[in-house]
């Protein structure tokens, strides 16, 4: 069992092989297309046409290469992470379960419609695989091109985290152990939410001032409801926090905050995947069932699902009584 296999020819699946590569790793990427595979028999990832040719990337689209595979990293989007684990568990069903590693951000309906972190969900579907999370400020693009990068890797058992540490030793990406795969999970995937939320004030002029605010009380809304799901608060000043938070919100090269900006103008956001547009539904549900108030989150909520007014969003939000920090 030495081989990595990603599930996912995407932007992302393919920079994270692209860094196992350059690790000098054995490593194939489970894809759902024939195209997508040739593509990457060639260097090249349909998702990242501007990008400059890497090495040549093995890929197959049959799921038979689980079977050996001893880190699994799921790298498709939120929503398609069930089916990725259903596949999962039909090609391991014996032997040593691989490690399985999640590569997206965001929150997942459950079969009963209740949200639940990818954490939940993986254990739940494999109860039998190690699970962990790999998350940090990472754009699919740079890393691809053999830009550097600092990720985490967080588990309960430091042996996993250790592993996947081990498999990007001498690449492009610097890896950190963590220990708060509930923090590291739930920062990825609200961050792409406050990054909409930038992007709308961004987008709409609201200046540098209003864009400063709400990064800074996203950040409290990340850092409040991560602590009463029991993350620990070094997770959200940590890279897959506020390193996160950063990236996500420098600009137009996020898609979460392009989408915001899109918002913001008053047109139509851009058809590539903004995962945190898929988010905050199942994020606002969860903060309710909890008793949490994340006002920003919830506004970002009513703009995108709810066909609310963006002007009238702000001026409920201004008109909140204002608390201490």
């Amino acid at each position: 069992m030495s081989r990595a296999v990603v599930i996912g020819a995407g932007s992302w699946g393919a920079a994270i092989a692209s860094a196992l590569q350059r690790a000098g790793q054995s490593s194939i990427v489970l894809a759902r297309r024939q195209e997508s595979v040739d593509a990457l028999a060639t260097g090249r990832c349909l998702q990242l046409p501007d990008a400059k040719p890497a090495a040549p990337i093995a890929a197959t689209i049959d799921p038979t290469c689980l079977e050996n595979a001893a880190l699994i990293f799921v790298a498709v989007p939120v929503m398609a992470n069930q089916a990725s684990f259903l596949t999962i568990s039909d090609r391991q069903s014996s032997g040593q379960p691989g490690v399985v590693i999640l590569c997206a951000k965001g929150i997942s309906k459950a079969d009963d419609g209740s949200a639940m972190l990818l954490n939940d969900l993986a254990a739940r579907t494999l109860p039998n695989h190690p699970v962990a999370v790999f998350s940090g400020p990472s754009f699919a693009d740079e890393v691809f091109a053999g830009l550097p990068a600092a990720l985490v890797a967080a588990s309960k058992d430091p042996t996993i985290t250790n592993r996947i540490q081990d498999a990007f030793e001498g690449s492009n990406l610097r890896l950190y152990s963590n220990d708060d795969p509930v923090g590291v999970a739930l920062a990825g995937a609200m961050k792409n939410v406050i990054a909409i939320a930038a992007g709308c004030a961004v987008g709409a002029g609201f200046g540098d001032n209003a864009k400063a605010a709400i990064l800074t009380r996203g950040l409290a809304e990340i850092a409040r409801f991560a602590s009463l799901m029991g993350a620990k608060p070094d997770t959200i000043f940590g890279l897959a926090g506020v390193g996160d938070l950063a990236l996500t919100c420098a600009g137009p090269h996020s898609r979460n905050m392009a989408f915001g900006m899109a918002l913001g103008r008053g047109e139509t956001p851009p058809e590539k995947l903004a995962e945190g547009s898929h988010t905050v539904a199942q994020l606002a549900a969860l903060a309710k069932a909890n008793g949490v108030d994340l006002p920003i989150t919830n506004a970002v909520d009513k703009l995108v699902n709810h066909g609310q007014d963006l002007h009238s969003i702000v001026a409920g939000l201004l008109a909140r009584r204002a608390g201490a920090e």
